[in-house]
């Protein structure tokens, strides 16, 4: 049995590492490619890594929005680099072409006190620290409560602030990765009352434009974007724009 286990960790180890060998050699690949101007193949490698292989990997993403900006395609440059944002809020790189996008786009982003501190961390990154902090208040409670340290209440207080400041954090996190569907627009559109065609066109929408979707009816996507303040809504076609939350 315990041969079996062995080498079951052996043949788990080297697939993992062989798996990793192969993602780096088609990182690699994508990279030369990039370096002799050739951005669509760069685009099907990246592409490939991303939808067949689900590498999700924040400079897979980076590396994939500059493909697609170099390539011409702004909507998609923008999808990939709010991807890799979101996987990475705090990279120097990252945050610089994000900004950089932006302006390319025309868009001015607007952000409020709350916003600015949800971006400053990923969900992941929230969700571990507020574990930790679980644990040790839990440690520490126990301890004063079999009183092996009855010296502890002032740490335990600390504990508490900390998960009074974090779980809000977490839960308003949460909310926003799970329950705001976010998109980009991939190419100027019109946006129509209604879920057609024949339905009157309300107003266009820019490419690169950052927008929520509301809900989804056949090939068309009822959307909210949020412009000086103001919040407009209306339905487009679901191949005009892209989801952040994929």
């Amino acid at each position: 049995m315990r041969k079996f286990i062995l080498i079951f960790i052996i043949c788990l180890s080297f697939g993992i590492c062989f798996a990793e060998n192969m993602h780096q050699a088609q990182i690699d690949n994508g990279e030369e490619n990039f370096k002799k101007g050739d951005f669509q193949k760069t685009v099907e490698i990246y592409e490939s890594l991303i939808r067949i292989e689900k590498v999700k990997d924040p400079y897979v993403y980076y590396n994939l929005s500059n493909a697609y900006y170099r390539a011409g395609n702004i909507g998609k440059a923008i999808l990939n680099i709010e991807k890799a944002l979101k996987l990475a809020p705090r990279e120097k790189d990252i945050k610089e072409n994000a900004q950089f996008l932006r302006v390319a786009a025309g868009q001015k982003r607007e952000r409020n006190i709350q916003g600015v501190l949800l971006e400053r961390f990923s969900l992941n990154e929230i969700t571990v620290i507020l574990s930790i902090f679980i644990i040790l208040f839990l440690l520490s409670f126990s301890l004063f409560l079999l009183k092996i340290n009855t010296s502890i209440k002032k740490t335990i207080i600390l504990f508490v602030i900390f998960l009074i400041i974090c779980l809000p954090l977490f839960v308003l996190k949460g909310c926003d990765e799970f329950f705001v569907k976010k998109a980009i627009v991939l190419s100027s559109s019109v946006v129509r009352s209604g879920p057609c065609e024949n339905n009157p066109e309300i107003f266009r929408i820019s490419e690169g434009k950052a927008v929520n979707i509301i809900s989804e009816s056949g090939d068309w996507v009822n959307i909210n974007v949020q412009s000086k303040g103001e919040s407009s809504s209306g339905w487009i076609e679901a191949k005009n724009i892209g989801s952040i939350n994929e």
